[in-house]
């Protein structure tokens, strides 16, 4: 079974990849955010690009292949929990 992302994620077909913007309140949750994705990202050996200003972040991530997978899925989904807590 393939993970899916949330709806909040803007999901194009070529070039296969997906995007999402989190907004913040204050810069301490902006960073908090960011050093939590970047655990993430040395956890799974999966680094998308950002882009961040004091209070928002857009996680961009794009398909190793010409579709979007589970890895790239399953990354989404744990971004997303990161903001859960």
């Amino acid at each position: 079974m393939t993970t899916q992302p949330s709806s909040a994620w803007r999901i194009q077909q070529r070039p296969a990849a997906m995007n999402r913007r989190y907004d913040f309140t204050d810069y301490a949750q902006t960073r908090q955010f960011l050093d939590d994705l970047a655990a993430l990202s040395e956890r799974t050996g999966y680094y998308p690009d950002l882009n961040f200003t004091r209070h928002q972040v857009t996680v961009s991530i794009a398909a190793d292949a010409d579709t979007l997978g589970e890895t790239e899925y399953r990354f989404a989904a744990d971004a997303d929990a990161l903001t859960s807590h």
